[in-house]
C-alpha cells in the first residue's frame, strides 16, 4: 500500500511538472513569436528606406506623398499630366500591390479565415509557424508539404511573368504603403469598369507613374492579371470575395 501511494504521488508530481513544462514551453514560443514580428518589421523598414533611397535622388531628402506626385507628373514623353490622374493611378498601383499580396496568401494559406499579421516576405516563416503546434512543437508533416507545394508552384508561375520573390514581395509592401489603397472597392463607380481592364490599367501606370518603377509595377499587375485568370475574379476583388480579414 506504501508503495502504491508512493508511485501515485510520483505520478501526481510528474503530471504538475509536464503541465508546468508545457505552459512554460507555449510562453516561450510565444515570446519567440513576438521577437520574429519585431525583427520582420525592423527588415520591411530597412527594405523601405533602402528603396527610398533608389527613388529619391542622391542629395534630395525623402520624398513625401506630394513629392512623388509632383515628380510623376510627366510622362516618359515630356508631356505633362493632370496631377488627379496621377494621384487616382498612385492609389491604384497601391491597391494593384495590396491584391496580388492577397491573391498569394489566400491561395496558399487555404485553410485560414483570418489572414492577420501574414506577409508575402515571410511567407516560408509562416508556414513554419502554422504547422507547428505551439504547445507540444509537434509538427503537421502533410500539412507543411501541401503549404509548400502550393508556394513552390505559385512562385514557379509568378516567375515566368517577371516576379522575383526576393524582391518584389518588399516592392508590394512599400507601394501599398507609399501610395495606400483605394476607398471605392464596393461602390458602383464610372471608373470601376476601367479599373479591371489590364490595358487601361497598363495604359495609365506607363504615363502616370514614374519610369524607374513602372517595370516592376507592370510585374505585379500582370501578376494580378494572372491570378484573376485562375479564380475567375475580377482584377480588384471586395475584401467579402477573399478572406474576412484581407
Amino acid at each position: 500500500m506504501e508503495n502504491t501511494n508512493i508511485y501515485s504521488c510520483d505520478e501526481e508530481a510528474f503530471n504538475m511538472e509536464s503541465s508546468r513544462l508545457l505552459a512554460e514551453n507555449a510562453q516561450l514560443r510565444k515570446m519567440m513569436g513576438l521577437m520574429q514580428e519585431n525583427v520582420e518589421l525592423r527588415c520591411v523598414l530597412k527594405d523601405h528606406e533602402r528603396k527610398a533611397q533608389i527613388i529619391t535622388p542622391p542629395g534630395q531628402h525623402k520624398k513625401d506623398h506630394n513629392d512623388l506626385k509632383e515628380e510623376a507628373k510627366m510622362v516618359n514623353s515630356g508631356t505633362q499630366i493632370d496631377p488627379e490622374k496621377v494621384k487616382k493611378c498612385q492609389r491604384i498601383v497601391g491597391e494593384i500591390a495590396f491584391q496580388l499580396d492577397r491573391r498569394i496568401l489566400c491561395a496558399i494559406f487555404l485553410e485560414q479565415q483570418r489572414l492577420y499579421g501574414y506577409r508575402v516576405p515571410f511567407i516560408k516563416e509562416k508556414i513554419i509557424e502554422v504547422t507547428t503546434s505551439p504547445t507540444t512543437g509537434k509538427v503537421d508533416e502533410k500539412l507543411r508539404s501541401e503549404l509548400y507545394q502550393r508556394y513552390n508552384q505559385i512562385m514557379d508561375e509568378l516567375r515566368k511573368l517577371g516576379y522575383n520573390p526576393a524582391v518584389h514581395p518588399h516592392f508590394t509592401e512599400y507601394m501599398v504603403n507609399t501610395y495606400g489603397i483605394t476607398k471605392d472597392r464596393n461602390a458602383r463607380t464610372k471608373d470601376l469598369s476601367s479599373y479591371n481592364d489590364p490595358q487601361y490599367l497598363n495604359k495609365m501606370i506607363t504615363e502616370c507613374m514614374s519610369s524607374d518603377i513602372v517595370k516592376d509595377i507592370i510585374i505585379i499587375l500582370n501578376c494580378l492579371v494572372y491570378f484573376a485568370r485562375e479564380d475567375g475574379k475580377s482584377l480588384l476583388i471586395s475584401p467579402s470575395s477573399s478572406h474576412s480579414s484581407v
